[in-house]
């Protein structure tokens, strides 16, 4: 009997049909790894340049990579076709730590950097001028939503 057509199947399971904590895990991952690419602040103050900077000018970059390892982690059963032995809950709660401190870390540099300035952090991290950290924000939130998840379930696969 032939297999169904659009249907990713594997010894490990089905792609489409993994735990709410896994799928939570990989949209806050993808997510993380748009918002590296937008501004995530801008530095405008008169008689100096404006520098505009992403999670590439910072330890944010930290977090756009151990973004592309838990999508490898998450896709990786299906793609060998069986589970990964280092696949388990404290390595995703360790990526997603690492991508939590360098987006703090971030943070914490731009803001201290603008009050050196003298500008307000409202121009420096505005939704306009800073798209990309509240993208990557609400993305690192479902990430941890996720991550969370699959430490409550403990043997989620």
């Amino acid at each position: 009997m032939p297999r169904p057509i659009g249907r990713i199947r594997s010894t490990s399971g089905d792609l489409f049909r993994r735990s709410s904590g896994r799928r939570l895990s990989g949209i806050g991952a993808a997510g993380v790894v748009i918002g590296a690419l937008p501004a995530w602040w801008t530095l405008a103050a008169p008689g100096v340049p404006p520098t505009i900077g992403n999670a590439f000018d910072t330890p944010g970059a930290a977090g756009f990579f151990v973004a592309l390892a838990t999508l490898f982690l998450l896709i990786a059963p299906d793609a060998f076709g069986e589970q990964l032995r280092f696949d388990w809950w404290p390595v995703h709660v360790g990526l997603v730590g690492v991508a939590a401190l360098g987006f703090a870390a971030t943070l914490v540099g731009a803001a201290v950097t603008a009050t050196g300035y003298d500008l307000p952090l409202s121009s420096v991290f505005g939704i306009d001028s800073a798209p990309g950290l509240w993208i990557t924000l609400v993305a690192l939130a479902v990430w941890i939503s996720g991550a969370a998840q699959i430490v409550d379930a403990r043997d989620d696969r």
